[in-house]
Formats: structure tokens, sequence, C-alpha cells
């Protein structure tokens, strides 16, 4: 069945990046020292809540671009104006972020000592918010028309390139701004890859601006914007608030087993990609309900082990990879995140349910409704519980955000 075979491929574009990961997060955690590799994990943290800024237009990308497969004028319309749009918001968040440094440095209460280089580190940083949006742009086209090898081959080489070459710079210097600097090169390297793959499609696409199909991608891609805004938070936002509130210097002890269930989260990330533009797709309620079926049995046979096997070797695991620093607490802290990591996968499904189906509304509401109790949740047990009330907090939220999606899907005007 396609689901499978576009499942793998986009599984396999997870595994090399993802083998090549595990080694380089180690040796920046030994060369950086905890406070710079946890600033270093908050540099990942404010570029993917850079998503906010593409108006939710990557995920109506997707969607429209399967919608309209037949029409290559279309296609092209899509395509052009949404690389415009984004590339222009994307400046405007590198111009927010370059010049508001020295708050967020006060807000993550960054010591004394490496306040000037994080500074000078997150200006760099910048840089990289345009260029994401728009390689995202570029790999949704792909990914609406379901050429998941070609995005597999890209994902493989930029994502390797991304995880490794701030090793490498933080290897032979010992700064964050080293870090940072292959992190923007790794970035820059993806965006001309992507281009590479979608060359023919971008090119003959031109530089055109299609107020209609804007407003039609807006339409859907507003509430998804709304979810881009509030996700970030409840994916990242423990990270800022540990910082804030127990200091920079402990950021560490929880991203790095947070980082290591982010890793695994490409597994769901996976089957949901290549779900989503089938359900889009798909009008006959019979296929669908099959295709959710089968999504739920290949994600539980493929994400139950992996939970096992890190549950019962945690504190092995922590050490092995990042150092005898983090035995303990941050061995813990895994056990507790991946706990929550198996709810977050199985949400994958109905949440790709229901935006196929139209409904970004859905989505979008109830991540509102769970953003105030969840920050509210997040601070008093990191404020009581230190670090183990963080974990805590985020497996709570995304055990609820399952059911609730679950329940969510089953409503007739989705199903249908």
């Amino acid at each position: 069945m396609s689901l499978i075979k576009h499942s793998i491929y986009n599984l396999a574009g997870f595994v090399i990046p993802t083998l090549v990961a595990i080694p380089s997060l180690g040796i920046l955690a030994r060369t950086l020292g905890t406070e710079s590799f946890g600033l270093f994990t908050l540099a990942f943290a404010v570029v993917g809540y850079a998503s906010i800024f593409d108006a939710g237009l990557t995920r109506a990308v997707i969607r429209e671009i399967s919608i309209f497969r037949e029409d290559l004028q279309e296609r092209k319309n899509i395509i052009s104006t949404a690389t415009i749009t984004v590339a222009i918001l994307g400046l405007f968040a590198a111009i927010l972020i370059f010049l508001s440094v020295g708050e967020i440095a006060g807000f993550l209460n960054v010591s004394n000592d490496l306040t000037s280089n994080f500074e000078k580190s997150f200006k760099l940083l910048s840089i990289a918010v345009p260029v994401f949006l728009v390689n995202q742009i570029w790999l949704a086209s792909l990914e609406g028309m379901e050429r998941f090898a070609n995005i597999n081959i890209q994902r493989t080489i930029t994502s390797s390139a991304l995880a490794i070459l701030p090793a490498i710079f933080a290897y032979y210097n010992h700064t964050l701004y080293s870090a940072i600097l292959g992190l923007v090169i790794g970035r820059i390297a993806s965006l001309t890859i992507s281009f590479f793959f979608a060359q023919k499609f971008i090119v003959s696409a031109g530089i055109r601006f299609n107020y209609k199909t804007l407003r039609r991608l807006i339409m859907f891609g507003g509430w998804i914007t709304i979810s881009n805004i509030i996700s970030p938070i409840m994916v990242y936002f423990d990270r800022f608030v540990i910082s804030h509130v127990l200091g920079a210097n402990k950021v560490a002890f929880y991203t790095a087993p947070s980082e290591a269930v982010a890793r695994l989260l490409n597994i769901p990330a996976a089957l949901s990609r290549a779900l989503f533009p089938k359900l889009s797709s798909n009008s006959l309620a019979s296929d669908k309900n099959k295709l959710e079926k089968l999504s739920f049995y290949l994600m539980l046979g493929a994400c139950l082990p992996i939970v096992i096997v890190g549950f019962v070797f945690a504190n092995t695991i922590m050490t092995v990879w990042m150092g005898s620093a983090y035995a303990g607490e941050p061995a813990t802290i895994l056990r507790i995140l991946l706990i929550g990591f198996i709810f977050n996968a199985l949400a994958q499904i109905p949440f790709s349910k229901i935006q196929a189906a139209g409904y970004a509304k859905i989505t979008a509401t109830l991540h509102m409704c769970e953003l105030v109790p969840y920050l509210i949740a997040l601070y008093y047990l990191t404020n009581h519980f230190s670090l183990i009330g963080t974990a805590i907090a985020w497996t709570l939220r995304v055990s609820l955000d399952f059911f609730a999606l679950y329940i969510l899907s089953r409503k007739k005007y989705v199903s249908r």
C-alpha cells in the first residue's frame, strides 16, 4: 500500500540524520558546556517558533497542491504566491529577532559572562528565519505532489548537515557563536538543495502574486496560523520557562532528554506526512477509515517497542550519549517524556484527519483551549518541582491533547 511505502520513504529520510545527530549533540554538550548547550537548543526552538510567520501557508500549500495536482497553472500560482508571502514575513521576523536580542538575553537569565556571545549569536541566527520559511514552502509543494523520495533525499542530506555542522564548528572553536554559525550555514544549504529538487517547478512558476490564490490559502491557513502560534508555545515554551525560572544553566539537563524525544517524534511525523495528502485527496469515507485504522496499527508497532527500551535503559542512554553529568534526573525526565511521546505520536493521526477534512478551525480552537491551562501547570510544576515538574506538565498536556483530538475526529462532519 502506498501509505506504507511513503511512510517508509519519510522514515528513511529521518534515520540517517538521527544517527548523525546523536553523536553530534553529545559532542556539542561536551564542548560547549551545559549553559551554552542549553542556549544552543533554545536557538533551534527560536527558528522552530518562527513558523508562526508562515501564516499557516506551509500546511495550506500541501493541501492545495494535492487538490490542484491536475491544474498546472494553479499550482504555479500557489507556489509563487506562497513563496513571496513567507519571504516578506520571514524578513520581518528576522528584523524583530535582531533588534530584540538584549531583551531575549534578559528574559532567559543568561549568565553575564555569556551575554555578549549570546547576543552576537542570536543576531546571526536571525538570518536563518526567512531561509527556513521559504524552504518549508518549497518542500510543501513536493509533499503535496507526494514526491516523498525526492523530499527524503533532501531531508537526509540537509538534516545531517544541520546536525553535524554545528558540532564541527563548535569542536574547533568552543563557543555558542561557532555552533550557531554552523546551524545557519546548514539552513542555507538546505534551501539550496530544496531548490535543486524543485527548481523546474519553482522557475516555471516565476514571480507572480495571485490575490485570489492567497485569499484561498489564508482562509485555510489562517486557522493553521493560530495553531502555529500556539503549538510552538506548547512545544518549546517549557525550555524558556526553565531558563527564566531556574536559570539558563539548567536548560541543558531538560533539553537533552527532550531532544531525544524530539528525534523520536520523526517516526510519527513520517506517517502523518504520508497520511495528510492522501486524506486530503480521498473523498470516500470508507477509504479514509481504512487509512486511519492502518495508521494506528503502524504507529503503535513502530513506537511502543522504542518507548519500552528507552524507559528501561534511560540512565545508560543519557550517560553514554551526553556524559556522566546527565545521569540521574535527566534519565528520569526521559522516562516521563517517553510516556508523553506515545500519546503525542498517536495524536498525529486524528490531527491529520481533522485538518485534511478542511477543519483546521477545530485544531486551532482546541489549541487555544489548551494554552492557558498548560502554561499555568507548566509554571506551577516547574516552580515547585523543578525539571521533573516541567516534564510532567508536557506529558499531561500531550496525553489530554490526544484524547481530545480522537473524540473530535469521530464527529460526523469530519468522518464523512
